[in-house]
């Protein structure tokens, strides 16, 4: 299923919108991008400082933390526009996930 960057991005944008406010409102120095194709298979990568380990003091004047959304992995493995739609979440939801601090195994054990 392939869609134009801008259709996907626009996807990426609504799916964040619809994250809850009490979760959004944690969210801070962090920038969400789209990208065309890993060096290897991936849905999403999360870079950065987890949430819960930036109370520190020399946590400051830092780059933003990034999640990269890969376009044509999640286009690759969707048939439908429902079906690229809801995996967009579930990696976008992921990734955010991680930025929050939460580690593979709690990730997978509420579904993400």
């Amino acid at each position: 299923m392939k869609i134009s960057k801008e259709k996907f991005e626009e996807i990426v944008y609504k799916k964040f919108i619809a994250i809850p406010e009490k979760i959004r409102k944690k969210i801070e120095n962090l920038e969400i991008i789209v990208e065309e194709k890993p060096s290897i298979k991936f849905f999403g990568l999360y870079h950065g400082v987890p949430f819960p380990k930036r109370k520190t003091p020399s946590y400051s004047l830092i780059l933003p933390d990034r999640i990269v959304i890969f376009k044509s992995d999640i286009e690759n493995y969707c048939d439908t526009e429902q079906q690229l739609e809801d995996m967009i979440e579930k990696v976008l939801f992921h990734e955010i996930g991680h930025y929050l601090g939460l580690s593979e195994k709690e990730l997978k054990k509420i579904g993400l």
